[in-house]
């Protein structure tokens, strides 16, 4: 595949994330030179996720990669930075296909590490906030929303670094359960929770509905 072929892919999902995230803010335009010029991994994915689209739609590592970076960047241009842009990017890319991916991740602290995780739970959290369904449009009205909640929650965080130890101390036992449950899930640097029909039907996704 041509690599203008790679970049209007790449465009239109650009396109498709800042039509989600229309109500956090302006993304604005796709620069092919910044996001991937220099990057075969991401080319590699963006060629395989449009390959498998037709039969899986997002729901493949491929995507979760494409749009784990993506959305990072997208969060940048939001305003958010470092580690909460990345968590951010990562916690985007959970709820559109469905992989927890931590494949590109470089944490040297493993408090950090961890704090990001943890952070990507809470994005879920408020996400789905009553059931799971990862066959969602961009321009749904109450998708374009729950992106809005997440993002103002992750602005206070930046803001204020204390706003997210009172919003674990204060949902502790909720995340923790699910934080160690994806550890033991995932016997790989990335994992994917048990999928039926759209719906992730794992025991840590139901700990999540039901608490």
């Amino acid at each position: 595949m041509e690599i203008r072929a790679v970049a209007q892919i790449a465009r239109r999902e650009w396109e498709n994330i800042a039509i989600s995230l229309e109500d956090c803010g302006d993304i604005g335009k796709f620069d092919v030179e910044h996001h991937i010029s220099d990057n075969p991994g991401l080319i590699k994915n963006l060629i395989e996720m449009e390959n498998k689209l037709h039969l899986y739609d997002y729901l493949t590592s491929e995507a979760a990669s494409v749009f784990t970076e993506l959305a990072y960047k997208a969060a940048e241009r939001l305003g958010l930075k470092g580690s909460i842009a990345r968590s951010f990017g990562a916690g985007y890319s959970w709820v559109r296909t469905g992989w927890f991916d931590l494949m590109w991740l470089d944490f040297e602290d493993i408090y950090d590490l961890e704090e990001h995780l943890v952070k990507q739970i809470f994005f879920f959290k408020i996400f789905f906030p009553n059931f799971v369904d990862l066959n969602w449009c961009f321009d749904s009205p109450s998708i374009i929303q729950n992106f809005n909640a997440v993002y103002a929650r992750f602005v206070v965080w930046q803001n204020k670094p204390e706003g997210y130890v009172q919003d674990y101390k204060l949902y502790k036992e909720q995340i923790e359960p699910i934080w160690i449950g994806l550890s033991m899930i995932l016997d790989s640097p990335i994992g994917n929770c048990k999928r039926l029909r759209g719906y992730i039907t794992t025991n840590i996704i139901y700990q999540i509905n039901v608490r």
